[in-house]
């Protein structure tokens, strides 16, 4: 049996490079970094805050377009989100992290969210914190 290679690979700077894409994803999310879900706002401020850390040695994280953010999404894969649910993200990322992630698509109020759940695009109000929203931030290259 022939073992199929990784399409992620972990660096030791907590980031996962994605060859299929060329994205580079924070190893964590915000739901696993604060322990708290966050607002669109707060999940801006969360990306601002990672860059002046330089996590991984860049100040260019960003919050992914909902078509970034769908690229994680894997039905053949299994990993847990914080209450322990499964979620459909490789298991290269750390399991804990929130069942959703904010995007950087806006209209109005609302902003879209990805559920790895299921795989669907949702929008919401960008002050909603009733679901597990959290921020998976990414950069390229």
């Amino acid at each position: 049996m022939e073992n199929k290679k990784s399409r992620f690979l972990k660096n030791e700077d907590s980031t996962v490079y994605d060859s299929q894409t060329s994205l580079t994803w924070m190893a964590n999310d915000s739901r696993l970094d604060l322990d708290k879900e966050v607002s669109w706002d707060e999940a801006e401020q969360y990306a601002a805050d990672m860059n002046g850390k330089k996590v991984g040695g860049y100040d260019d994280w960003r919050i992914p377009s909902a078509q970034e953010a769908l690229t994680l999404f894997d039905q053949n894969k299994l990993n847990k989100d914080f209450k322990g649910g499964d979620i459909h993200l490789d298991s290269i990322f750390s399991p804990g992290a929130g069942n959703t992630t904010w995007t950087s698509e806006v209209r109005g109020r609302e902003a879209r969210i990805i559920f790895y759940i299921n795989g669907f695009a949702y929008w919401y109000e960008k002050e909603d914190k009733t679901i597990s929203h959290g921020v998976r931030l990414v950069r390229r290259g």
